[in-house]
């Protein structure tokens, strides 16, 4: 019996109302310059095709290669052709994309996501084969997990607390469907559709989209829904808007950069910030602050609905032979914000392109474990302004605190641990961990930093020995009185864990209304870690360090 050949589709769905002519971006739109072939296809009413030449350029390399060998021949050239079909289906559009032809797409022109939900309506959470999530924060958390035969989602490791769903890839409940199928925005399906069976295809993938099977393995995420309306995203676009418009004056504000999709690094990258007459200044990699420092320099002065429609970032591998536009400067921003008055505010998050409303239940529960949590106040009000600053305040006002900040310690077995103990240890017995919770670092990995000193402070032998030796020897230097080491156990002795306490103390400027707060994403990421302590038996505190609001009010107390 002969084998059943299959075919490889990669396919997107147009947003309702839009057509096959507003696909496109702007060089390739009809009666653009670039534009593609329209074409018809004779086996499907309504059906378009469009083909074209997607770029023609001389390899990006020769000019290297003339330094030394100036007789190249000129006819060399790097060349991507491509082609999409557009088919009706259901009152809807898809587009079976082929070669390059994503180049030539405008990304806002197609349902987002439309590639996952499919995929996770028709694989179950037993037949997965890939698996990338993204934990928001202020270092964004990307991670794939690929496995050798489908697997449950469990071998994947996925945080249902904090992961955002990707991508998913898998083997379909029902083989009919397809053989294979793997989604984001765009999906890519493996089936057995012959060319002239498209309609059915389409119909059959339309079908899966507006399903909900999802819900029934993958409700978690659900936690975070997609803004569809377009007036709130415009008020969520200014209050974006507003935080670039800090970040240029010099202040801070809760807003970084993160691809949108993991990059493969090891291929070296090479990158443009383009769209307001940068003219190519080149990159290494993605960051807010080199973002900002651009548009100051080309002194842009236009409105947020430019920046979305109008900025992009190219980029090339080292073997690429040309820059290409890669990903919009939007679709790569991460920004947590809020709308509304007290009682009834909703918190939202933009990630990928798109902004995401907080589950009111999943947020509920989220703050009442952190309400729950012990405040403390150790450290009070502080006119530093960053956590250098702090440290060095407290080394020089307070003999109740001992410095470990920088203090590194290799567990039994590690040669390059590089553990710190924490920042400060109290006479109360606290393990204090202090962070600038306005920094371009990672609030969770403070919380990190606190979960592993106090596992290798109960189980690690070799940790309670050197720790209890770098004390003494921080003490005595000190000359306060305080004898330090003789409040922790002795080698031999195990930690009455309950007479410990870790602290984490978090710098963070007032809101407009004078209170402090912390970004929803890192309450979410600090449960995890309490989770983890209270595992331990160690007490967990909080305290939020009021800092001066912005550099001017700093300058004025003084």
């Amino acid at each position: 019996m002969p084998r059943v050949k299959h075919y490889q589709f990669n396919m997107r769905l147009l947003r309702a109302g839009r057509t096959a002519a507003t696909a496109f971006g702007p060089s390739f739109a009809p009666g653009e310059p670039r534009e593609l072939e329209q074409r018809p296809w004779e086996s499907i009413d309504g059906a378009t095709l469009y083909v074209g030449q997607i770029y023609n350029n001389p390899p990006g390399w020769t000019d290297f290669i003339r330094t030394g060998s100036p007789d190249l021949p000129g006819d060399l050239f790097a060349s991507g052709a491509g082609a999409v079909l557009f088919v009706p289906s259901g009152g809807r559009i898809l587009a079976i994309c082929f070669g390059h032809v994503h180049i030539a797409l405008n990304d806002d022109a197609f349902v987002r996501q439309f590639g996952l939900k499919v995929t996770l309506n028709a694989v179950s959470r037993e037949q997965l084969r890939s698996f990338d999530t993204a934990t928001p924060d202020a270092v964004t958390v990307q991670k794939r997990v690929q496995t050798s035969k489908d697997s449950d989602l469990q071998a994947f490791g996925v945080d249902m607390y904090r992961d955002l769903a990707r991508v998913a890839a898998g083997t379909p409940k029902n083989k009919d469907f397809a053989q294979f199928v793997a989604g984001k925005d765009a999906l890519k399906v493996i089936a057995k559709d012959k060319p002239d069976e498209v309609q059915a295809l389409c119909d059959r993938i339309l079908a899966m989209y507006l399903r909900e099977d999802y819900k029934a393995d993958f409700s978690w995420v659900d936690r975070m829904q997609m803004v569809s309306e377009k007036d709130m995203i415009a008020q969520l676009d200014e209050k974006l808007f507003e935080a670039l418009g800090k970040l240029r004056a010099g202040e801070n504000a809760d807003l970084h950069m993160s691809p949108p999709e993991i990059v493969d690094y090891t291929e070296g990258n090479q990158l443009h910030y383009n769209g307001f007459g940068s003219h190519g200044s080149d990159f290494e990699s993605l960051s807010i602050e080199d973002y900002v420092a651009e548009l100051n320099r080309c002194d842009f002065d236009g409105e947020v609905i430019e920046l979305k429609e109008k900025h992009y970032i190219s980029a090339k591998k080292d073997n690429d032979e040309k820059f290409d536009q890669k990903w919009k400067v939007y679709d790569c921003f991460i920004c947590e914000t809020s709308l509304g008055e007290d009682g009834n505010e909703k918190y939202y998050v933009l990630f990928a392109g798109g902004w995401y409303c907080v589950d009111q239940d999943f947020k509920a529960e989220v703050d009442e474990a952190y309400d729950a949590l012990e405040k403390v106040n150790i450290v009070g009000p502080t006119t530093c302004l960053n956590e250098r600053d702090l440290i060095e305040e407290l080394v020089n006002t307070r003999d109740d605190l001992l410095k470990l900040d920088q203090k590194k310690i290799n567990p039994k077995g590690v040669k390059y641990g590089n553990l710190e103990p924490c920042d400060f240890f109290s006479t109360s017995r606290e393990f204090i961990h202090l962070k600038d919770g306005h920094s371009s670092g990672s609030i969770s990995h403070l919380w990190s930093q606190g979960v592993v000193s106090a596992e290798a402070f109960v189980s690690d032998h070799d940790f309670k020995v050197k720790l209890r030796r770098i004390v003494k020897s921080e003490s005595d230097k000190k000359a306060c009185g305080n004898a330090f080491e003789d409040l922790l156990p002795m080698a031999a002795q195990k930690p009455v864990r309950t007479d410990f306490k870790v602290v984490y103390g978090i710098m963070r400027k007032p809101y407009k209304d004078g209170s402090l707060g912390l970004p929803f994403f890192s309450k979410v990421s600090l449960q995890a870690a309490v989770k983890r302590l209270e595992e331990f038996g160690i007490p967990v505190a909080l305290e939020l360090i009021q800092k001066p609001a912005s550099d001017a009010e700093a300058g004025e107390e003084d």
